[in-house]
């Protein structure tokens, strides 16, 4: 959300919108402000900085009382803190026109360096997916085709399904390992690890490339729900071994069928599914919408 102070400037300087910040062309700067939490950042790509124009800024900086910024690769990041009330608009106008002045007078004629390619070039805001991007036109139409051609690959990408599977089952062996650490060595078995099997399941089928789809989604829920159960037989599994004493298989299944033993794990078990369920809802519904929402860049648009 950006404050109605930060609108008004952006529309006075002519300034234009991207997601939640006013960005543009002043002259030869290249402004961006937004709100942070209990802060006001103002942003400023210039022309050319060295350090005689570090002084400068640090100077005027300090004579404003302006205790934060940052340096970046082309120019400054100031930060407004705002503990008790905002910081003044004007102050900052004052403050960013103070430094415009400076820089096209020092560096009159030059152009910004493009953040991309490095090139000093005319820049534009451009929204990706409501995210910031600055760059040239040379540097936009490359984006652009990038863009089409990765929306082209998701539409087209073969079902990898198979693969993907092995890989949701193989990224969620540490979920295993750290259920079983937990109750043969603390005596606890931590139902919230199950959590785990979802991060690394999902983690796991994308990076085996398996396809993002409805049936995909399926397929991730199936190896969580098998590995959150076979991490807790797993578990039971060498805690009995370790009172055995001794691999004895045998007698293994056979205490693994006293009811008592299963109903107890059936609980685990059960518990672990309730507890991984919410999170697994959560990422279902966030990979639903990277599954349906294509990548898109469009130029910033008037405030």
């Amino acid at each position: 959300m950006l404050w109605p102070g930060i609108i008004k400037l952006g529309k006075e300087l002519q300034l234009k919108k991207t997601g939640s910040e006013v960005v543009g062309m002043v002259r030869n700067c290249f402004v961006k402000m937004y709100d942070g939490q209990n802060m006001k950042i103002l942003e400023l790509l210039v022309p050319d900085m060295n350090d005689s124009d570090k002084e400068y800024i640090v100077n005027k900086l300090e004579i404003n009382k302006v205790k934060k910024h940052e340096w970046l690769e082309y120019g400054v990041k100031i930060i407004f803190n705002e503990y008790f009330w905002p910081y003044s608009i004007e102050k900052i106008k004052n403050i960013l026109m103070d430094f415009v002045d400076y820089f096209s007078v020092n560096y009159s004629g030059q152009k910004i360096r493009c953040p991309k390619c490095g090139i000093p070039k005319d820049l534009e805001a451009y929204c990706v997916n409501n995210a910031t991007l600055i760059i040239c036109e040379d540097c936009y139409e490359s984006f652009e085709n990038e863009i089409n051609e990765t929306n082209l690959e998701k539409k087209f990408a073969p079902p990898n399904y198979l693969f993907g599977f092995i890989g949701s089952l193989v990224y969620s062996i540490p979920g295993v390992l750290l259920t079983v650490l937990l109750f043969v060595f603390f005596n606890t078995l931590a139902a919230i690890t199950s959590v785990l099997y979802v991060f690394l399941g999902i983690k796991g089928y994308k990076r085996f490339n398996g396809k993002v789809s409805q049936f995909g989604l399926i397929i991730i829920i199936i190896s969580t729900i098998i590995m959150v159960g076979f991490g807790i037989v797993v578990s039971y599994s060498i805690f009995i071994l370790k009172e055995l004493g001794e691999i004895n298989i045998e007698l293994l299944l056979l205490i693994l069928k006293v009811p008592e033993i299963q109903q107890e794990i059936i609980k685990n078990i059960i518990l672990s599914y309730v507890l991984s369920g919410f999170y697994l809802v959560f990422q279902v519904i966030q990979m639903m919408k990277e599954w349906k929402t294509e990548k898109s860049i469009e130029k910033a648009r008037d405030i």
